[in-house]
């Protein structure tokens, strides 16, 4: 086992508060759902709408990709869906048909609990992103390897059940990535390391010199099936029991549950709300205060705390809302801060 390292943080990274991740004011959007997703995709949003004034504009320009009596149409059912009966509504000659999606998303807001509608066009078909606020989440969930490695000597079962766990997780981190974020902040400390070294100043920084020795092993470690390994695991330790007892709970966490949060609206915002959970070396690395400090770095320009569940509506097809996601989340969310402690308790 490799000797213990002292950290001193960089300066850059000192006052960042961990792991609450500050406010922002902007808005944005999340891909989590594939229906959501793509490029091509051509839309806009109706949200904090007043329905007085009526709009001295049309709501949607001539040169729109979207036609508004198709729009008026789903709304219509979108409203009727999720807030009863809209037939006794009386309309007069001068309505408009903008007058008509106004009336909806109020409703919808006020009766549906509905906070933001995005209107979406892709490959000619209409579809709508219909969001509810469920809370602010500004908190950062870290996974903690370091603690597993140093199993590897000490306790082999225990070593191939959590490291086969926490690489089997579908969060980002220290396992291969496709996070383009991840691999630019490695390459920021590496950097910086050299930049110290160039200088001829010592830099104790644990992360690069942790990164850097596991990496290659971290890569090409083939899961295991860490469920098996667990039925035939007999620890005798309590904490390795502890450890046991959380795991055997795994099963009844929903692991998937933040891919299906949003935030509430654009396109520009570079973090999502599955990105709150990072499998780091260990919660007091370099690593861990860098990530903290891009998320609040980005927060100062999106609001990537206020989470929202969402559904889709398209003609003929109007998803219900599932009403179970922020239980699971709170599981999840216990579950992980469990996981850490028992783990940087080893």
């Amino acid at each position: 086992m490799q000797a213990d390292i002292q950290i001193e943080p960089l300066k850059r990274f000192n006052n960042i508060s961990r792991p609450t991740v500050s406010g922002g004011t902007a808005e944005t959007l999340s891909t989590g759902n594939a229906k959501t997703e793509g490029t091509a995709t051509q839309g806009f949003s109706i949200s904090d709408i007043n329905l007085l004034p009526v709009l001295s504009h049309p709501l949607i320009e001539e040169d729109s990709y979207t036609d508004i009596r198709e729009l008026a149409r789903l709304m219509v059912a979108v409203t009727r869906k999720f807030t009863g009966s809209i037939d006794h509504w009386e309309f007069i000659p001068t309505d408009s048909l903008d007058d008509v999606v106004l009336r909806c998303t109020h409703r919808l807001r006020t009766r549906g609990n509905i906070d933001h509608v995005e209107v979406l066009r892709d490959d000619g078909n209409l579809r709508l992103i219909l969001k509810k606020f469920i809370g602010n989440r500004s908190t950062v969930y870290f996974i903690p390897v370091r603690p597993i490695i140093e199993l590897r000597h000490r306790n082999q079962p225990l070593f191939h059940i959590l490291l086969s766990f926490v690489k089997s997780l579908p969060y980002g981190g220290l396992f291969p990535s496709c996070e383009s974020r991840i691999d630019w902040l490695w390459e920021f400390l590496f950097e910086d390391v050299a930049y110290y070294k160039d200088n001829k100043n010592v830099m104790k920084n644990h992360s690069t010199k942790f990164y850097a020795r596991y990496k290659t092993f971290l890569e090409s470690y083939e899961i295991r099936d860490w469920k098996t390994l667990l039925d035939k695991y007999q620890p005798q330790k309590p904490i390795y029991k502890q450890i046991k007892k959380l795991l055997l709970n795994a099963e009844t966490i929903d692991f998937q549950v933040p891919f299906l949060l949003s935030v509430k609206d654009g396109y520009d915002c570079m973090f999502e709300h599955w990105e709150s959970f990072l499998v780091v070396d260990r919660e007091d690395s370099a690593f861990a205060n860098g990530y903290i400090q891009m998320l609040n770095d980005c927060s100062n320009d999106y609001d990537i705390i206020s989470s929202y569940q969402h559904t889709v509506a398209e003609n003929g097809n109007i998803e219900p809302f599932d009403d179970g996601i922020p239980h699971r989340l709170n599981q999840l969310e216990e579950f992980i801060n469990d996981l850490s402690e028992l783990l940087n308790k080893l």
